[in-house]
């Protein structure tokens, strides 16, 4: 997998789901500043995304969506940390 950047990190959210609402929170913990981006307002990413929001995209794969836990999250953000702190920008 390849290493978990701010840069390259975003959430597919929408109004009114709580499932969207969860996700957002723990984004919101684990990834600060992670655009949450709302899977309405783009023809493209509605088709590609709207029925499986939430979904929490990594340099550009899709790598959780629907219902997903904290711990899952918090395994992605600790790769991420690790990655970072030893350099490894490249990492797979």
């Amino acid at each position: 997998m390849q290493a978990v950047t701010m840069n390259n990190v975003a959430l597919f959210s929408r109004k009114g789901c709580h499932l969207c609402e969860r996700a957002e929170d723990l984004v919101t913990v684990y990834f600060p500043g992670c655009p949450v981006l709302d899977v309405d307002a783009d023809e493209l990413h509605r088709h590609l995304y709207g029925m499986r929001v939430p979904v929490l995209v990594v340099g550009g794969e899709v790598v959780f969506e629907g219902q997903f836990e904290e711990t899952d999250v918090a395994r992605l953000a600790s790769a991420k940390s690790r990655d970072e702190y030893h350099g490894d920008s490249d990492h797979e």
